[in-house]
């Protein structure tokens, strides 16, 4: 009977399918697990005990969310809480909240009118109330429209913080808060899109609002109202059907905004100006991307050059998912025009070029005023640099000829600093050469001939036109479905298409920039990709739709991606589940499109991404399907795969050291999503919350807990090791343990000053909380304790593969073998913590004499390593090691070692 000894030195092979339990051949198969719940294995080898998690709060009214990182610094982090329509914030593990002031805005939600507002507008600009319940701000291109308010601040909500909550109807709207008219101490300038804002100041007296625009669009504020005390709630557009398909996290943000996608809605951007102040608005790009130009015969014929426009088809074209849409509209010839009511005014550019008469254009000079008139050249751009041609001080309608042969010269015409008494000049240049590029966007839907537009960019005449192209995005052509950043663009993807904006800029996709810095617009146009699940930048950009992954390359790793240098390859045609994608280092991992495997994505021998599976060894450990990948990247790498039945598939990953071991994660509750956070400085460990869908006393919860650091357990006077855990102190002692509520009914455990407490029979005590709190035992009698843990319990359990040793001919499968001795490596252990043997149904505790004294049941072995003691084992063709573990108790297996005595039949 030839005999082994056998050692176990390393639990990070984790689980494998049932399937390869005889691929005893393979070393890695041979120390992987049939059972690996709730142990957390390290790279290094080890397992412990997994951390338990702390109750955290309820998400919004306990409802099903999303959760999103949002990492301005390694120390300036918040969670985003995405509920039914609603945006909440957590910053240091508290929900924002609002304070209770007095203080109010008099007619802030402008119901009738703009009554206890000031005006202050600017000559040429106008401010006025607009039907709906709206301020309207309407400018002149330089002259401002403006509105303001002193609001009073009781002395007793003096140095308290305040915050207001802004709805811009239609942006962009610029606003200040200070403490003087027309200061911005409380809130410097800032520019607020169409959507909500939740902005915070502290006030030291009353403070002055101010809502301006020098736009010559009108642009409409809803409201503005002091937020009412309570947690901060922001408006969204995302209903609770839809949250698993947002596209955000710190892949999509740059600086203090992220950007989200998602499918269904446009784009949206979440902002923060500060750690109380947020935003939620929507992601509106001026200048395109736009669809081809038109070749058909529709026209379009704009009602004026600028401001709140109507647009007439010549044949029925647009539909009411039109609203919101950019269009270009290029006129034939150039128009240009303004009115000038003060000074350092002037009109657009026109270009001219050609000879002899082709260079002729129209001055028009119109209106009362008093003024000297300038018109201007520039030889180098639209831009400047100017200087003086012409000067006028009456109303005339003129052609000028400025004689200049085969040149390019750009004129303009207003009224320079100095020269402005009074009056308005309305000036025009038209020339019947060359084009405008105009761009405006629908604000509303008459007919299918007739549209309302604001101009975003002013048009070039009014004449009906057939050169115009429609805006890629809008409910009625869809848009984009995922996004990220990658070499300093923002990048769109969605139905076929694929969009990067302008090099730095982020909401420019200006199809006149030249060279590298170009916006990138190209069509995938292969396979079935109506939904595009996500993005990634890794050395190269990746995509992953229904039925393909792809890959979009320069000609060489080391180049960036150019409008002249981008090509779109197929990278795998495996298909890619409605699940976000993560990114690790220069690799990906996404879920194909069954649901059920995660794949990875990384250069091969040919610098080429392709797809490798790394459920491979144990197929179903995704099962039924994963809804959620998060990555924690400290202590270790490990991929959080929430699943669709609650649990959580983990992954310990190290590709250098071909690491790959699953375990699972159980809890008693349903996982419904996670989300990783930097660990704080000194920690060594990331911040990892799960938002745990639970029944308390019979009524659905849903929790944000976090892990805690695997530090915190083990042992010591806090030993973090329940789940849905909160720690008390009492002082003094006392048995009485309070603050319980979010337990309330539940079954909990306790780890007090050092200890585990356990029944009269030692094991471990379980108490059920009624009205918000426990009364302590321990051994059976009553106990006062000064500090502690209180949470729910859960089991750890680890199952070996099948022990195929010590044959003397040939492979110990299906022959009898036996385990009568075990030795047990461990390291910040409970005495009780760990049991073994050969199956759950038969475990033995550690052996309750040491160098022949008994051990006290609290003990925690810093180390041990003791010689082998007994392992009741009986003769079996599949005998195998059970070890478990139960919370609180701590527990880390650094190795085990066994001799294994074979009936070698051969």
């Amino acid at each position: 009977m030839p005999r082994e000894s056998v050692a176990l030195f390393a639990f990070n092979r984790g689980l494998v399918s049932t399937l390869a339990l005889a691929r005893t051949d393979l070393k890695r198969l041979a120390l992987s697990a049939e059972t690996f719940t709730n142990f957390m294995a390290r790279s290094l080898g080890p397992m412990m005990l997994r951390a338990g998690t702390e109750y955290i709060g309820a998400s919004n009214d306990n409802a099903a969310a999303r959760y999103l990182p949002f990492v301005f610094s390694t120390s300036d982090k918040a969670i985003l809480e995405i509920t039914d329509s609603t945006l909440r914030v957590w910053v240091d593990d508290e929900l924002i909240t609002r304070g209770s002031v007095s203080t109010a805005v008099a007619n802030g939600s402008f119901t009738s009118d703009v009554a206890s507002w000031t005006d202050d507008d600017e000559a040429g600009g106008t401010s006025a109330w607009v039907t709906g319940g709206y301020l309207g701000l309407t400018g002149n291109g330089t002259a401002a429209a403006k509105r303001s308010q002193q609001v009073t601040v009781a002395s007793a909500d003096q140095n308290d913080e305040h915050a207001l909550t802004i709805v811009i109807e239609r942006g962009p709207v610029v606003f200040r808060c200070g403490s003087s008219s027309g200061g911005d101490e409380y809130i410097s300038e800032t520019t607020l899109g169409t959507g909500t804002h939740s902005l915070a100041f502290t006030p030291t007296g009353d403070f002055y609002l101010e809502f301006s625009s020098r736009l010559k669009r009108q642009v409409l504020v809803d409201s503005c109202t002091v937020e009412a005390a309570g947690t901060m709630e922001v408006a969204a557009p995302w209903a609770a059907a839809d949250l698993a398909k947002i596209r955000g996290g710190v892949e999509q943000q740059s600086g203090d905004i992220q950007y989200i996608a998602c499918s269904g809605y446009q784009q949206y951007k979440i902002e923060r100006r500060g750690t109380h102040s947020w935003s939620v608005v929507k992601y509106e790009p001026e200048d395109g991307p736009f669809r081809l130009t038109n070749t058909g015969p529709i026209t379009l014929t704009p009602s004026a050059l600028s401001g709140n426009i109507t647009i007439a088809a010549s044949a029925p074209l647009f539909k009411s998912t039109n609203v919101g849409s950019l269009w270009r509209i290029t006129s034939s010839g150039q128009q240009v025009e303004a009115d000038v009511t003060a000074e350092d005014q002037y009109t657009n550019a026109i270009r001219v070029t050609g000879i002899d008469t082709q260079r002729i254009f129209t001055i028009v000079r119109e209106g009362t005023w008093v003024a000297t008139v300038t018109l201007q050249r520039s030889l180098d751009s639209d831009t400047g640099p100017w200087e003086d041609v012409t000067t006028y001080a009456t109303n005339d309608t003129i052609t000028y000829d400025d004689g200049l042969d085969n040149q390019i010269a750009w004129y303009r015409i207003g009224v320079k600093t100095g020269d402005f008494t009074s009056g308005t000049v309305e000036l025009t240049l038209n020339y019947a050469i060359g084009y405008v590029d105009g761009v405006v966007r629908v604000t509303a839907y008459t007919d299918e001939e007739n549209v309302s537009a604001e101009v975003i960019t002013d048009l070039g005449g009014t004449d009906a036109t057939d050169d115009w192209a429609e805006g890629r995005w809008s409910e009625r052509r869809g848009f984009p479905t995922s996004g990220t950043f990658v070499e300093g663009r923002l990048q769109w993807a969605g139905g076929d298409g694929i969009w990067l904006s302008v090099s730095d800029a982020f909401e420019s996709f200006d199809d006149t920039v030249e060279g590298d810095s170009a916006p990138i617009s190209r069509s995938i146009g292969s396979g079935p990709v109506d939904d595009i699940h996500w993005s990634l930048a890794l050395g190269r950009l990746l995509v992953g739709s229904e039925g393909a992954e792809f890959v979009c390359k320069s000609s060489s790793l080391d180049e960036p991606l150019t409008v002249t240098n981008f090509s779109i390859k197929s990278g795998s045609s495996r298909g890619s589940a409605a699940v976000q994608a993560v990114k690790i280092d220069r690799r990906g991992a996404y879920v194909q499109a069954g649901g059920t495997r995660l794949m990875e994505l990384g250069l091969g021998e040919d610098y080429e991404y392709d797809s490798t599976d790394l459920t491979f060894h144990v197929p179903e450990v995704c099962q039924p399907s994963i809804v959620r990948v998060v990555v924690q990247r400290q202590p270790d790498t490990r991929l959080h795969c929430v699943l669709s039945d609650g649990t959580v598939a983990i992954l310990l990953r190290e590709p250098k050291e071909n690491l790959l071991c699953w375990l699972a994660w159980l809890t008693d509750g349903e996982v419904e999503d996670a989300v990783v956070l930097p660990g704080e400085s000194g920690d060594d460990e990331d911040a990892v919350y799960y938002h745990i869908n639970r029944t308390i006393d019979g009524s659905t919860v849903r929790y944000l807990e976090k892990w805690a650091l695997e530090s915190e357990c083990q042992g010591g006077t806090l030993n973090k090791q329940a789940d849905c855990f909160t720690t008390f102190t009492n002082s003094p002692a006392s048995a009485t343990v309070t603050d319980l509520s979010h337990l309330e009914g539940e079954s909990v455990v306790v780890w007090a000053d050092s200890k585990c407490l356990t029944d009269a029979d030692g094991e471990i005590a379980t108490f059920t909380v009624s009205g918000g709190q426990i009364t302590l035992t321990n051994g059976g009698e009553s106990y006062s304790a000064s500090s502690g843990v209180v949470g729910k319990g859960y089991t750890a359990q680890w199952k070996s593969a099948k022990l195929a040793y010590a044959s003397g001919a040939g492979t110990a499968l299906m022959q009898k073998k036996i385990l009568q001795h075990i030795g047990i490596l461990l390291y910040n252990t409970h005495h009780k913590g760990i049991q073994y043997g050969p199956s759950f149904d038969y475990l033995d505790d550690l052996p309750q004499v040491k160098d022949g004294a008994a051990v006290d049941d609290d003990t925690v072995h810093s180390t041990y390593d003791e010689e082998f003691f007994e392992f009741p084992g009986e003769w079996d063709t599949d005998a195998r090691i059970c070890l478990q573990a139960k919370a609180p108790r701590p527990v880390t297996i650094l190795g085990v070692a066994m001799p294994v005595e074979t009936h070698d039949k051969a």
